[in-house]
């Protein structure tokens, strides 16, 4: 899979600031998941701010970042999104949602 992937509490990712997954409790999300690891930064509005790497079953590597309110996946991986991604959408009570408003959940793909 090479686009992004959004694990939002909005109906809709592109509306995440309405229903947001605060910075704060992304990192300390992040911090606390030892699945997680810091693997570079980004300049944020205030300061920097951490991009995550996450190694997938398949042995792929991709990025997880903060971006208003939702968390952004990027890479390439072959695996189902929910099966590499479920368990934090669900840690973080939200949706796990591809870049054409598809849904990943435990009974399949969703149609966006």
């Amino acid at each position: 899979m090479g686009y992004e992937i959004h694990i939002s509490r909005a109906e809709e990712y592109y509306d995440s600031e309405a229903r947001p997954i605060t910075l704060a409790e992304w990192l300390s999300y992040a911090e606390s998941n030892s699945a997680l690891s810091v693997g570079g930064w980004a300049e944020g509005d205030e300061d920097r701010m951490p991009i995550y790497a996450y190694t997938c079953k398949d042995g792929s590597e991709v990025s997880l970042s903060w971006f208003e309110g939702a968390i952004r996946i990027k890479g390439y991986f072959a695996g189902d999104p929910y099966q590499e991604f479920g368990t934090f959408a669900i840690d973080l009570q939200a949706n796990l949602q591809g870049d054409d408003g598809e849904r990943y959940t435990p009974n399949g793909v969703l149609p966006g």
